[in-house]
């Protein structure tokens, strides 16, 4: 008995540092923010006045605002993003699980991209693309490009994950299936794809919510161009708080509402593929 609440203590201590890191950064800055978006608000002078809604009225329904139309390009861009992720990611994991030799390699060379910095990506699609290919010039391949970029730089990362949950399948499923009859189709339908239910969900959850918040990738290689075709959430709520003088509330309006958009739509996507266990031990 004297020896548990030391113990708790002692893991209150741990996470103590991370603990005070995200409080400090995380969430006084989402109520700074929040506070911000309540007031006209220059970045580089300061607090204006006290102006309520306003500014969300001014993203929702004010005749200037380009909010929905980011919101449409940003929207699109994670479909694109969700269904070429999972098109690639998947199955490079079940490519890389049915090799022999080589497959730590493979795993490395896969997880490159994914380390490796967001400016340095964008700058060699932006030559590939934009220099070479002249895909950011036309409004209708601009956005398709930048999400092509953004499925390379990742599809490893979670190649990772699905070869995780495809190693958690016990092979004991697969047998029975063969002994049944089923050809490969049959078992990546009927065995992998539901047993696998619970990495893809996280996949997919956490590629939209990355997905809504792209930023670098647009600010390198079209600035929001060619005619508006990838102006994005972040990139204009950037635009609003730096380059616009006393727009900083209305781009923090913008980012809660950016913050409430991934809230939905996540918790849709919770509510009809949540996680749940799939089989028993």
């Amino acid at each position: 008995m004297t020896k548990r609440p030391r113990q708790e203590w002692i893991g209150y201590a741990y996470i103590a540092p991370a603990f005070g890191l995200a409080l400090l950064f995380s969430f006084f800055s989402m109520g700074v923010s929040l506070y911000t978006s309540l007031h006209e608000w220059d970045a580089f002078v300061g607090r204006g006045r006290f102006v309520g809604l306003e500014n969300y009225q001014r993203n929702l329904f004010g005749q200037d605002s380009i909010f929905w139309l980011a919101l449409r390009n940003t929207s699109l861009y994670v479909v694109l993003v969700v269904v070429g992720m999972l098109c690639t990611a998947l199955p490079l994991a079940l490519l890389c699980r049915r090799a022999r030799y080589l497959q730590g390699l493979f795993r490395t060379l896969y997880f490159i991209p994914s380390i490796t910095p967001g400016v340095v990506v964008a700058l060699i699609f932006y030559q590939i693309f934009g220099v070479w290919g002249k895909l950011l010039d036309n409004a209708a391949t601009a956005l398709p490009a930048i999400a092509i970029m953004a499925i390379w730089s990742g599809a490893g990362y979670n190649m990772l994950l699905f070869l995780a949950g495809l190693n958690e399948i016990p092979q004991d499923f697969y047998d029975a299936a063969r002994i049944d009859g089923a050809g490969a189709w049959d078992e990546f339908r009927h065995v992998t794809v539901p047993l696998l239910r619970n990495t893809v969900v996280f996949v997919m959850v956490m590629t939209i919510i990355g997905a809504y918040q792209v930023f670098t990738s647009v600010y390198v290689m079209t600035q929001g161009g060619p005619e508006r075709s990838t102006e994005v959430l972040a990139f204009n709520i950037f635009m609003n708080a730096f380059s616009v003088a006393g727009q900083m509330g209305y781009a923090s309006a913008c980012a809660w509402l950016l913050f409430v958009v991934i809230g939905v739509f996540v918790l849709i996507q919770m509510r009809l593929y949540g996680s749940k266990r799939v089989y028993d031990e």
